[in-house]
Formats: structure tokens, C-alpha cells, sequence
């Protein structure tokens, strides 16, 4: 078996293995994707991540784990792909983007999730806080070529507009309504090709949230 192959762990209904996901399929490059059970993980799991988490990358005689990790990889190992821009203020910007998504608006979501209200008004910022790096044309966050900002940041908001959909009365927030820019970034990232083709799916993830969380909708 050569240490080039590139081995995938992932679970469909992970919006962190799919940011790997969307990562390969943009690059063309040749893989296999082994699905784990998130309920019944295999034994053998643990030689692959200790932690048994998803996502997972096998290559090059090891495994690789944490999904920004491994999309920061995956464009290290394939820049024809494009999905870090060559300038460094706007690499600095997709990980400003990355890193504000995942510390301010995500987290503030999941404790809404849990009860928490005061976290409601954190993605009601996000245009104010990013409008600096957010490129002015679209759809994606540099303009017209997806990047590792998009990769990261899509599957997270597929499953916050699914909630807002299924559980908030389809709920739209005032900051999308009030800037166009940012309502097409969301289309943007949430309709192209790779990242649609690997979510799982709104029917899917409204049964992970009753299953773990409690949570029924009407």
C-alpha cells in the first residue's frame, strides 16, 4: 500500500469531517472515505485516533486529526487547488474568517442550543465584524473561488439555518436581511456543488438533534 493514499475517517452527520470532505472533492484528487459509526465506534478506531474522533486523514504513513488541520493539509499537499489565496492579507483573512466563525458565531449557536438566549444576537455581528475581509464581490467570502474560509464555515451554517428553519419559525436574521453581500455569501457557500453533495441533509440533522440533544421539532 503506498503512503500516498489518502484514507478519510468520517461520519456523514459531522459537520467537522465534512469540511474535510468538501476539501478533497474540490481538490479532484483520488480517496477513500470510511464512514465510522458515531454511536458504535469500531475498536479499531482507536489505532487510527486515539481520541476517536471524526474527521481523521490517513496519508503519508500517518493520521491526522482535527478538520481545520486537515484542510490546511490538504491545500498544503494540492495549492493547485486554490483554496488559500497566495497573498498574505487575504490568508490572514480567511483565518481571521475561520477563527471568528468558530469562536464567536458557532459557539454562541450551540449554546442557544442548550437554552442559552443571551447567545442569540453573536451571528447578528458577524457581518460587522468580518465586513472588513468579506471581498465585495461574490459569492464566496474571496469573491469568485472557494476557500478554505468557506470550507470551514459551510457546514456549520447549513446546520444553523436548518435550525432557524425547523425550529425558529424559519427565522432570518436581521443582519442577512440588511446586508445583500453577506446574504449572497450564505447562498454562496451553502448551494455550491461539494458542499450540498456531502451534507447530510436537513431530514438527517434534525434527528441528531432529538436523538442527543432532546431537542423535537413541531
Amino acid at each position: 500500500m503506498s503512503d500516498s493514499k489518502i484514507t478519510l475517517y468520517s461520519a456523514v452527520i459531522c459537520p467537522y469531517a465534512q469540511r474535510a470532505v468538501i476539501a478533497l472533492k474540490e481538490t479532484g484528487v483520488e480517496h477513500e472515505i470510511v464512514n465510522i459509526d458515531l454511536y458504535n465506534k469500531p475498536d479499531w478506531y482507536k489505532d487510527i485516533n486515539p481520541e476517536t474522533k471524526v474527521p481523521a486523514l490517513n496519508t503519508e504513513g500517518q493520521s491526522i486529526a482535527e478538520s481545520l488541520v486537515i484542510i490546511e493539509y490538504i491545500n498544503d499537499r494540492f495549492p493547485e487547488a486554490g483554496l488559500m489565496p497566495k497573498e498574505a492579507i487575504k490568508k490572514a483573512n480567511v483565518r481571521f474568517a475561520i477563527e471568528y466563525f468558530s469562536s464567536k458565531v458557532n459557539a454562541a449557536f450551540f449554546k442557544f442550543l442548550m437554552g442559552d438566549r443571551k447567545a442569540e444576537g453573536a451571528l447578528e455581528t458577524f457581518e460587522k465584524d468580518i465586513n472588513a475581509s468579506l471581498d465585495r464581490t461574490g459569492p464566496y467570502f474571496l469573491g469568485d473561488k472557494l476557500s478554505l474560509a468557506d470550507i470551514a464555515i459551510a457546514p456549520f451554517l447549513l446546520r444553523i439555518l436548518a435550525f432557524n428553519k425547523y425550529y425558529l419559525n424559519k427565522y432570518e436574521f436581521n443582519a442577512v436581511k440588511k446586508h445583500a453581500r453577506l446574504a449572497e455569501f450564505f447562498k454562496g457557500i451553502t448551494t455550491h456543488p461539494t458542499v450540498t453533495e456531502s451534507y447530510c441533509g436537513d431530514e438527517a440533522y434534525t434527528e441528531i438533534l432529538a436523538k442527543k440533544y432532546g431537542i423535537i421539532k413541531d
